[in-house]
């Protein structure tokens, strides 16, 4: 095992993914290949001023790493660019409510603002 480390800041998260000291304490990132690399005595000294700056062995984590893509750098244009032809999205149907005394469906206006015009039941949430 060598003796060089990432640090983590363990404060907070980006969806699952870990956030590590960008090079040269450059605010943080998630991504491995910006991340800083210290040695032993570096990242010791860092987590001994902060104790939520966690170091984590370089191998260890490199091990763990999988590739991912960020949605914001993709575009659904290189898509058709490349000659596939995308479905329309298609438009989901409505969620239909029905009355919980009888059965019959009915519209949000009828759900919110009065009880069943058949039963009398309140839906109202």
């Amino acid at each position: 095992m060598s003796d060089l480390f990432y640090l983590q800041d363990s404060r907070s998260y980006v969806g699952n993914d870990v956030l590590w000291w960008a090079w040269h304490g450059k605010g943080y990132t998630t991504d491995l290949r910006k991340a800083h690399v210290y040695t032993k005595a570096e990242a010791q000294a860092m987590h001994d001023a902060r104790e939520t700056d966690i170091p984590w062995p370089k191998d260890y984590i490199d091990a763990k790493t999988r590739p991912a893509v960020d949605m914001q750098y993709i575009k659904r244009k290189e898509v058709t660019r490349s000659g596939i032809r995308l479905a329309q999205p298609r438009k989901a149907p409505a969620y239909k409510f029905h009355c919980s005394g009888c059965g019959r469906f009915l519209n949000d206006v009828d759900r919110y603002s009065q009880n069943c015009s058949n039963c009398g039941a309140d839906n109202r949430p």
